[in-house]
């Protein structure tokens, strides 16, 4: 097992609902070397903020998608609130934990799975009418046990290799796969000329949030967002396969909320194919990352890097390692390239 794989796989099994991304937020810290700051809104900075030199910045959200508590019953029954993205169709029947704020405590439960009588067999039951089990007697069982209102519930789920040990599946590959891309970059990397600013921003899954408080605190010269979509080489998944597991990053030309630089694009395209490090065009046409916000904050040159990840928003997500490493070594390629003088950052 390499340290990538190591690291993914512990990042993965960490509980980070937006706006409470504590456990992320230690991890990194303790991971990634040198300098560090975080500011009032949780985001992490790895890296001289203050240097006069040019800046390389590299985002990865530290947030996942998940749920919090939002009643209890009096019968001990808990109803949740999604955050993020949610398929109803993925959620029921499935385990989950919660994390008692109040005193650290993780209770494990299981999404109900009896809607009502009136709901037909092909209806999706709406997340709504769901509740989770806990296997309480009763509202004040659970408030003793230190749950409240607000609690995050997160799945209950531990990443794993699969058989042929080349990929890893688990919860919350989007994005702690681009967590464990930027901590590997940033203690692989050593620059003389540039600065490379890590960045672990918060809430990008409740609308980008902390990216654009990020992008005032990095004043990034280039912006480097990387992040995850579901891989369309699955059956049926799309009318022709693309954004292929095992077939490198994804340079993404558009999303909904930002356009590449295309200039940067070309040139991260070159030095791939210079290092014989596989590459993909991508576009992600249903959603948005974190450079809709940082792109808009100076009109900077960003950049999206995509690995595919299968199932992404779901219990259990599959990402190939190869591509997890393909993304490190072509982000230190570049940063390397720029750094000894490839190219001047004023031409993107």
């Amino acid at each position: 097992m390499t340290a990538s794989d190591e690291l993914l796989m512990r990042l993965s099994n960490l509980d980070a609902l937006p706006g409470q991304e504590t456990q992320v937020q230690n991890a990194l810290q303790e991971i990634i070397k040198g300098v560090k700051n975080k500011d009032s809104f949780g985001n992490l900075y790895f890296g001289n903020l203050k240097t006069e030199k040019k800046k390389i910045a590299l985002y990865a959200h530290m947030d996942e998608v998940g749920f919090f508590v939002h009643r209890i019953t009096e019968d001990g029954f808990v109803y949740f609130y999604p955050i993020g993205g949610w398929w109803g169709h993925v959620i029921l029947g499935q385990q989950v934990r919660a994390t008692c704020r109040k005193n650290g405590a993780i209770l494990e439960g299981i999404v109900g799975t009896l809607p009502k009588t009136n709901h037909k067999m092909a209806e999706v039951v709406p997340i709504s009418e769901m509740y989770i089990d806990f296997g309480a007697h009763s509202k004040t069982e659970l408030e003793e046990a230190g749950l409240q209102i607000g609690d995050m519930i997160l799945p209950n789920t531990q990443s794993k290799k699969s058989f042929n040990q080349k990929k890893i599946m688990g919860k919350a590959l989007d994005n702690r796969v681009a967590c464990t891309v930027m901590a590997q970059v940033k203690n692989r990397v050593d620059t003389n000329n540039i600065e490379v600013i890590g960045v672990g921003t918060v809430q990008e899954e409740a609308g980008t949030r902390g990216s654009k408080v990020a992008a005032v605190e990095a004043q990034a010269d280039i912006n480097i967002v990387i992040d995850v979509a579901n891989g369309k080489d699955t059956p049926k998944a799309a009318e022709f396969p693309n954004r292929i597991q095992g077939q490198g990053p994804g340079l993404v030309l558009a999303d909904k909320t930002a356009l590449a630089n295309i200039k940067l694009l070309d040139y991260c395209k070159e030095i791939a194919e210079k290092n014989q490090i596989s590459w993909q065009y991508d576009l992600l046409a249903g959603g948005g990352t974190d450079a809709g916000s940082v792109q808009l904050f100076a009109g900077k040159p960003t950049l999206v890097f995509c690995v595919p990840v299968r199932y992404c928003h779901s219990w259990n997500s599959i990402v190939e390692i190869s591509d997890v490493e393909d993304t490190i070594d072509l982000l230190v390629a570049v940063i390397r390239s720029l750094d000894e003088g490839g190219i001047e950052l004023e031409q993107f």
